[in-house]
């Protein structure tokens, strides 16, 4: 029943996934449609799962920063040994731990586990090579059930109490947040999307006839869980 009704993340090559059905792959589709180079990638708040699709894709310098560095707390995936893995504080001066950049940094819903989100892009802006690609994902909270959420409760869905003693979701961000923290961190932004879903299709069906008003006017992007947003770093 839960499967029709709520779909799990599941897991990718071993390494759980820590955000909404389709996201991972939708990021990556995304990212591989607009890169240059394959050289270097850094995941911040990594899982694996995401740096495991990464070196599917030609990435073969691989490094990430997770809170477990051996990323097997939760997984049944040992960490690769070509994979260069720490653990560091990411609401701090992470960017001095490196003595070098890389062509893309990846961060999958962590900055709204963050306290200063501004603060986090630009270190990760200082960590990229001069025209480096940055994509971050983070709960879509502008999405038609939020908007339902709120015009009923007046919170933001993913950013209640619950959420917040769960899982430390303690900063919501909507595009235009991001679109103006990106700019002020020296970033170009080059595409947004939204994907990704926790419903089932029991769910989806029995809330078909609130969301189609909803979709209709906002498209895709007022269906998925998550917000994907690439950027460039402007020199």
């Amino acid at each position: 029943m839960r499967g029709l009704w709520l779909r799990d993340p599941g897991s990718y090559e071993g390494y759980r996934q820590r955000s909404p059905p389709g996201v991972q792959e939708a990021a990556i589709a995304l990212l591989g449609r607009h890169l240059t180079s394959r050289s270097s990638v850094l995941d911040l708040g990594s899982g694996g799962a995401m740096l495991a699709r990464l070196s599917e894709i030609g990435f073969r310098d691989r490094h990430a920063v997770a809170r477990d560095p051996s990323l097997v707390g939760d997984t049944d995936a040992a960490v690769p040994k070509e994979w260069s893995v720490v653990s560091l504080d990411l609401g701090g001066d992470f960017a001095a731990h490196y003595s070098r950049r890389f062509d893309v940094i990846v961060s999958s819903e962590l900055i709204e586990h963050l306290e200063s989100p501004s603060a986090f892009l630009r270190q990760a802006h200082a960590l990229l090579e001069d025209d480096g690609f940055l994509m971050v994902t983070t709960p879509n909270v502008a999405n038609w059930a939020g908007r339902v959420r709120f015009l009923v409760s007046g919170e933001l869905r993913w950013f209640d109490d619950r959420m917040r003693a769960r899982a430390r979701h303690i900063t919501p961000i909507a595009g235009a947040q991001m679109r103006g923290m990106l700019d002020e961190a020296g970033f170009k932004r080059i595409a947004t999307a939204a994907a990704g879903s926790f419903s089932g299709p029991l769910r989806t069906l029995l809330t078909a006839p609130l969301s189609a008003p909803f979709l209709a006017f906002l498209g895709r992007r007022g269906w998925g869980d998550c917000s994907i947003y690439l950027a460039r770093k402007c020199v």
